[in-house]
């Protein structure tokens, strides 16, 4: 039994010194693992916050009336998280393009500058992640006023409502 003991000792000593050599290595890393798994979607708002957030605000949802009474009102600037090509096809006019994948431009668009300016962002329908992610993001950045219109290009389009190409 002793003998057994002493093999697994040894066993164990050198799975912790490699455990705690990972640990050193990885904390002297000038981009250092995370030590926990964070989800594609928590590493981006992590990566375009302004601190160490780790709960993350969801933004307000709103519906087509409201969204056009915004639009007329020219109370709010649009953001259309879609991918430029789509972007391109047609969009709310005045809108600007910003999909996920470029959310830290987001800090160099000088429309965007005033934080405290509403924004209105949407996707292609409701179920469309990327309006959502975009949104959750310039939460993240401090822009105060940050809505997501649910219906999406999909529902202005199909209303009638104005389109810019």
């Amino acid at each position: 039994m002793t003998r057994i003991f002493r093999d697994t000792g040894g066993v164990f000593v050198a799975f912790a010194a490699s455990c705690l050599l990972g640990i050193l290595t990885n904390s002297l890393r000038r981009a250092p693992l995370p030590m926990v798994y964070e989800s594609p979607e928590v590493r981006m708002l992590r990566s375009v916050s302004s601190g160490s957030q780790t709960i993350f605000r969801e933004p307000e949802i709103i519906k087509f009336q409201a969204a056009l009474q915004a639009w007329k009102d020219s109370a709010a600037l649009f953001v259309d998280a879609r991918e430029p090509a789509f972007f391109e096809e047609g969009h709310i006019p005045r809108a600007i393009n910003l999909p996920r994948g470029e959310i830290l431009r987001a800090k160099t668009i000088g429309t965007l500058a005033d934080k405290s300016r509403p924004l209105i962002v949407y996707c292609s329908e409701e179920d469309c992640e990327d309006g959502r992610l975009v949104a959750k993001g310039l939460l993240a950045m401090g822009h105060a006023h940050v809505a997501l219109y649910a219906g999406g290009w999909d529902e202005w389009s199909a209303t009638g409502s104005p389109v810019e190409k």
